[in-house]
């Protein structure tokens, strides 16, 4: 580990991950799974490197593979989770989230560039889902604006070459908000690149709505004929969107979440799910 990378407290691993602290310490004292940095007072802290193989863990119990083996076949997933986060050997994701934590804006705008430039799109919106992920948990306002300063202006130019295939009266408008209050306008952005890479274009919604009313008012009046939830926190409050499918069959919905194949919404007709 370098002396210099973030470092995370049990509870925020939690959260970014979906294991719960309780789990976390039973996979590291029955069979070793992660090797988390001790403080002199006992407490345990994660590096980015180990949040990605608690992820890659998770994904390997998911497909069915007891906890007990999943140690064996970790040093098989996490390479590939790697390749999604790193160039080379570079890694780019704890060098931009070390810049914006020390307010490093040559760093940030310099390691910005350089990413923008030699990652795949694929690569890219997973690097800063993920850095945006990771920045969120300090629950600062001041780093999350010095982030978006430089993120969001980068994106917004790519969402604009994005668009520019796209017939602005012949495809389909759709309102994108997130699910919480808490997502991260950059996972919007995210969102709506990858929609506009389907053929759509995306009204963008900084404050979810949630009042069902309302929410269809500022459907109508912008036009839209769908609207898309990104569910960056994994609390997709999958029972009031099945209602809103069912009262509202006209319009489209389309959602982004963690293993989206796992939700079954009803008319696929209408419903889409994309992994975030």
């Amino acid at each position: 580990m370098k002396t210099n990378d973030a470092l995370y407290p049990i509870r925020e691993v939690s959260n970014l991950t979906g294991v719960n602290s309780i789990t976390l310490r039973a996979w590291e004292r029955r069979y070793g799974l992660i090797e988390p940095v001790r403080t002199e007072g006992g407490h345990r802290l994660y590096t980015l490197e180990h949040i990605e193989q608690i992820k890659a863990a998770v994904k390997l119990t998911e497909e069915g593979i007891p906890i007990s083996q999943v140690k064996a076949r970790l040093s098989q997933a996490v390479p590939q989770v790697k390749e999604e986060i790193h160039q080379g050997d570079y890694d780019y994701l704890s060098k931009i989230v070390d810049a914006t934590l020390q307010f490093d804006l040559d760093s940030l705008s310099s390691e910005l560039d350089q990413l923008f430039q030699d990652v795949s799109d694929k690569a890219l919106f997973e690097i800063l889902k993920n850095a945006s992920q990771l920045l969120a948990v300090h629950s600062s306002e001041t780093i999350n604006t010095f982030w978006e300063s430089q993120v969001l202006p980068r994106l917004y130019t790519r969402l604009r070459f994005s668009t520019r295939h796209v017939s602005l009266h012949a495809s389909k408008k759709l309102w994108l908000q997130a699910e919480d209050i808490n997502g991260s306008i950059v996972v919007l952005v995210l969102a709506a690149i990858r929609l506009a890479d389907k053929g759509f274009y995306c009204v963008i919604s900084p404050n979810p709505q949630k009042n069902n009313e309302l929410l269809l008012n500022s459907i109508k009046s912008s036009h839209c004929q769908g609207l898309v939830v990104v569910d960056e926190n994994q609390k997709l409050d999958k029972t009031h969107w099945q209602g809103w499918v069912t009262d509202h069959p006209s319009l489209e919905f389309h959602f982004f979440t963690e293993r989206a194949d796992s939700f079954d919404m009803g008319n696929v007709l209408q419903c889409h799910g994309y992994n975030l």
